[in-house]
């Protein structure tokens, strides 16, 4: 009789994300993995298959539980375009704070491994997508609060703005100076 598993299969799941978030999926080896997730060898490939299974599940998992956040500001009760300031300003926030220079887990596994692991790239494709409807959403609503010209291409802007934002991840990992994050969100704000 097979025992019960006596972890949180979620808990587990972070701490690999996190691992892989740190180090990137070809310099983590399983005894990182299994260290940082307080799991054996046979536990994790019992519960995750292969260390790649694993990786792709850790995609998931910041999707569905971190890049999914941001799909709430959309419904936030100001104008649409301080919202869509407010998110270019909370990159910058966020690959100032001490540990943020690890940039977007999503931006990092594309650039990592999007080019030859389609499964990977399909997944980040998909968190990426879900920030675009996100700004697709408050640039249809700065239209209609007068904001944003209504002849500007509403998908066009709203991929603009995705951009904006992991460039700011990316740019942010060299150059973690505010003054020049602050000045690509400002800049990409009044381009709009």
């Amino acid at each position: 009789m097979a025992r019960p598993r006596e972890f949180d299969r979620e808990e587990v799941l972070e701490q690999a994300m996190q691992v892989f978030w740190s180090k990137g999926f070809v310099a983590t080896s399983m005894r990182d993995l299994t260290s940082a997730m307080g799991l054996s060898k046979s536990s994790l490939y019992d519960t995750f298959g292969s260390k790649h299974d694993l990786f792709l599940e850790s995609i998931d998992y910041y999707r569905d539980n971190i890049t999914v956040q941001v799909k709430s500001v959309a419904e936030l009760e100001k104008p649409a375009s301080q919202v869509i300031m407010a998110v270019l300003s909370r990159a910058v926030d966020r690959i100032l704070q001490p540990n943020g220079r690890r940039g977007c887990f999503l931006n990092n596994c594309a650039v990592e491994v999007g080019p030859t692991d389609p499964d990977a790239a399909a997944r980040c494709r998909a968190g990426l997508s879900m920030m675009e409807e996100t700004f697709l959403r408050l640039v249809f609503r700065a239209q209609s609060e007068g904001d944003i010209s209504s002849d500007r291409n509403p998908q066009s802007l709203a991929r603009y703005l995705t951009s904006t934002v992991n460039g700011i991840m990316v740019i942010g990992k060299a150059n973690p100076d505010r003054e020049v994050l602050e000045d690509i969100a400002q800049v990409a704000v009044s381009n709009l």
